[in-house]
């Protein structure tokens, strides 16, 4: 989450933006014997059939009704008169607008082309058993006619306070005239606030790989090798399975997840590797993602089970500086991936990579200090199958290279045509956001020049911005928690166990449910 940074950053720039920032609801729940709740802030119901109802005045939801004074509103924002009761059924998810705004500004459909009708069986599941795909924009370059993805933004960065800037390495090459073309999607049901999108070129030799540390800065590192051994807590060894960016993959041994208990939640792995002569420093490059055990944390434990309270949670808690705060502290030191290195005097933490998300495979680089002797030790520490890791390499010759920034300089949408408004939005970072929904996307134009004769070229892209999740009608009408999320251990050791449950498919099912974009 880039925890402290990105919180002390945000507070001192977070203001309402342009149109585009969206308060969270206000909740006050009325006793459940009268299975009722009553939300005081202005809300967007978004439907199944594509229309949008909005409450300016808040809204009622009593035994499985909508009700409250709502308006409706098609896909091309056009006004269809005032909303009748709506059963909670025919709800996709639930969020709120500024008040004092135009009502068909708010409905989410920004300058960019509007879209169709999400898919209905994709939606429906995703309303009634909402662990469905979901992780902020992302983004894909165009080989030969297919989409490729080449990385997801700001992941986790789920309040306006949370806002985060991330940079990530991109394997595509520069068009013929030196244009670098990315589609952005909004492929879940999430509403996301891009602030800032800028192109990063490192110029390096053809020998040299180049990565970004857990900080977003680039390393560039020459004799990439894989480490000379590999051990994770159950005994195995990891060597084969690190050794190459095939896909296949690292995931915590089922006996390690199976006693993973509040106390004890983690696995480890141990590296080592031979040092050659007068080396001071090392870097570990890692290819690697997130599991789905994050999804499970943030849809189940922090939003779901607490039902329309968490409603609340997001709006009053995690816009205060002092619980949002604490809920960042508690993340890093939990959470991501811990890396320290043994010493004469036992081991210690030299390096921690924040989580990244679990859909797009993110080439990170943890730099490290290299102890006297003749070979470096690296003990990793995470949460039991928190990660996948694809590739581990270390090199001992490394350097920080010279960055060329990139702004932005064309936006254009799904019909083809260029949008100036969206274009000033994301240029720089600043008080206006583009907003986008789902089903959306639009593509991002840097014009980088020909190509250099006498080096490679490596992009690395720059994404800016936080996302609001949907409420979604399954969180809503059963609630198992009267209480807002507690950041604990003991909250941590209820999603491992709840992911325990559900990891053997659940990644296929969330890969599943991407949103079809238009």
């Amino acid at each position: 989450m880039s925890t402290l940074r990105c919180l002390t950053l945000a507070v001192v720039v977070l203001i309402a933006a342009a149109c585009f920032i969206v308060r969270q609801v206000s909740v006050e729940e009325i006793e459940r014997t009268a299975d009722s709740v009553t939300v005081t802030s202005p809300v967007k119901a978004h439907l199944l059939d594509g229309t949008t109802v909005l409450y300016p005045d808040g809204v009622t939801l009593a035994r499985n009704i909508l009700s409250g004074d709502g308006t409706r509103y098609d896909l091309a924002l056009r006004q269809l008169g005032p909303a009748p009761d709506i059963p909670l059924d025919s709800v996709l998810g639930l969020e709120t607008y500024q008040s004092g705004v135009n009502g068909p500004a708010t409905i989410g459909v920004s300058l960019l082309a509007t879209v169709g009708t999400i898919a209905l069986s994709v939606a429906i599941y995703c309303a009634t058993d909402p662990k469905c795909f979901g992780s902020c924009p992302t983004f894909y370059s165009d080989s030969a006619g297919t989409a490729v993805l080449e990385a997801e933004g700001f992941s986790y960065s789920v309040a306006p306070l949370f806002e985060s800037r991330d940079v990530d390495r991109l394997r595509l090459r520069a068009g013929p005239t030196g244009a670098v073309r990315l589609e952005v999607r909004n492929e879940a049901y999430e509403t996301h606030y891009l602030n800032q999108l800028e192109l990063l070129e490192v110029l390096h030799r053809a020998d040299e790989v180049v990565a970004t540390d857990p900080a977003g800065r680039p390393v560039a590192v020459t004799g990439l090798q894989p480490v000379a051994a590999a051990r994770d807590r159950a005994g195995h060894d990891l060597r084969g399975v690190l050794a190459a960016a095939d896909g296949d993959a690292f995931r915590t041994d089922p006996r390690t997840l199976a006693a993973a208990a509040a106390g004890d939640l983690d696995d480890t792995i141990e590296l080592a590797m031979p040092v050659p002569a007068g080396a001071d420093s090392a870097a570990l490059v890692f290819r690697m993602r997130n599991s789905l055990l994050n999804t499970v944390l943030l849809y189940d434990v922090m939003l779901g089970d607490a039902g329309a309270r968490s409603l609340d949670w997001v709006a009053n808690d995690l816009e205060r500086v002092g619980p949002a705060l604490q809920l960042g502290q508690w993340y890093a030191s939990r959470m991501g991936m811990r890396i320290a290195v043994r010493e004469a005097a036992g081991w210690r933490e030299v390096a921690r990579i924040r989580d990244t998300g679990p859909v797009a495979w993110k080439d990170v680089a943890a730099v490290v200090p290299v102890p006297r002797g003749d070979s470096l030790h690296v003990r990793l520490a995470f949460v039991a199958d928190n990660w996948r890791i694809d590739r581990v390499a270390v090199g001992f010759t490394l350097r920080r290279p010279a960055v060329i920034a990139h702004a932005l300089d064309a936006v254009i949408d799904a019909r083809g045509v260029e949008d100036a408004s969206a274009l000033a939005s994301l240029r720089a970072a600043d008080r206006r956001y583009l907003q986008t929904v789902p089903g959306q996307r639009f593509t991002a134009v840097w014009e980088t020049g020909p190509a250099p004769t006498d080096s490679a070229r490596t992009f690395l892209l720059v994404s800016r911005g936080y996302y609001i999740e949907w409420i979604r009608r399954g969180w809503l009408a059963a609630p198992r928690r009267r209480e807002p999320f507690s950041p604990t251990d003991a909250a941590l050791a209820e999603a491992v166990a709840r992911y325990r449950v559900v990891q053997s498919d659940l990644e296929e099912r969330f890969a599943a449910t991407r949103v079809p974009v238009r």
